[in-house]
């Protein structure tokens, strides 16, 4: 029990100094966004969004260099689960985020991609060494792309904005420092925290990245679009839950690769956890192409959603039939 409660208070301070960290650097790096005149959408998808997903980078590189892969790799596909049927829905419930800023199809056709890169990749070959450079050069070219494509904001400035750009030079290093220097250290005591706790529970270290760490590391990514939401900045809200998802894949998910290759993934992943990942992207996907606002009774849904995907974990439920009607599988091992 003393075990139990000390890995509980490992997690919660991990958490804190993690969400703290991670809120300073995403501050820092709006304030430098805004006083460079950065469009709202490319500030949700490559500052915001890649920004807030640093935790979940952070804690899937130190899983992977502490040889726990499947932690690793349950952090990046639980994460991109609780963004779209968690995080994007709870602000949703209060502050409804709309979907038609110029380029958000083209954007959320790209993490459709990644994200079919992603199960397919791991199906036929796993994440191999050449597959983990070939994520981060994709995220690389991404972003140049998306920054010369649409950097120039056209919108009036908010307050908020105007508050940012005005932000002192000192103030604005001192929060990106803050921010790099606190989300490896909360990194660091989450995965700690994470895999004592597993052990204690006799649970998976692949359940616990894609439960405990999946929306712990979200956090940042829930304030960040909470905090656009009632600033009426659905461009930046959308932008952030997508662009986080595209990083989680391309950049978290290439390290990951880089540092851990794995021939086969765990069981755990393929049999239903990349399904559900696979339907909230083509979910949001669908919602972003038919210009639906997202509000109160899609909330609603994409939490149901959640819950059923929680439970399914729980009852080990396996979707294994649809990768086999793909590829005929070769025997998993666990990682």
């Amino acid at each position: 029990m003393t075990l139990l409660a000390g890995a509980i208070v490992i997690l919660i301070l991990g958490f804190a100094v993690l969400i703290y960290s991670a809120d300073c650097l995403v501050r820092g790096a709006l304030a430098a966004a805004y006083k460079a005149n950065v469009s709202p959408l490319l500030v949700g998808i490559v500052i915001v969004g890649f920004g807030t997903s640093l935790p979940e980078f952070v804690i899937s590189v130190q899983a992977a260099s502490s040889g726990s892969a499947g932690l690793a790799h349950g952090n990046i596909i639980g994460s991109n689960i609780a963004n779209i049927l968690l995080v994007l829905a709870l602000p949703a419930l209060i502050f409804p985020i709309t979907t038609d800023a110029p380029r958000m199809r083209l954007t959320a056709i790209f993490m459709l991609l990644c994200t079919a890169a992603w199960i397919g990749l791991s199906m036929f070959f796993g994440l191999t060494l050449w597959i983990g450079v070939g994520f981060v050069v994709a995220l690389v070219a991404y972003a140049i792309l998306a920054w010369s494509i649409d950097r120039e904001d056209r919108s009036e400035d908010t307050k908020e904005e105007l508050e940012m750009m005005y932000t002192p030079m000192w103030r604005m290093i001192m929060l990106i420092l803050i921010g790099l220097i606190g989300m490896p250290l909360g990194s660091r005591l989450l995965v700690d925290g994470g895999i004592s706790l597993g052990q204690e529970l006799h649970a998976s270290e692949t359940i616990v990245g894609l439960t405990i760490l999946a929306v712990g590391s979200s956090l940042p990514e829930l304030g960040a679009t909470i905090s656009a939401a009632v600033r009426k900045q659905s461009d930046v809200a959308m932008g952030n839950i997508i662009g986080a998802n595209i990083f989680n894949i391309l950049g978290a998910g290439g390290i990951v690769a880089i540092m851990a290759p794995r021939g086969q993934l765990s069981p755990e992943f393929t049999a239903f956890s990349h399904w559900a990942m696979a339907a909230s992207a083509v979910l949001v996907t669908v919602v972003v192409f038919l210009h639906r606002r997202v509000g109160a009774a899609t909330g609603l849904l994409f939490l149901a959603l959640y819950g059923v995907y929680l439970w399914g974990l729980y009852d080990n439920w396996s979707l294994q039939g649809i990768g086999d009607l793909i590829i005929a599988p070769s025997a998993h091992s666990p990682t």
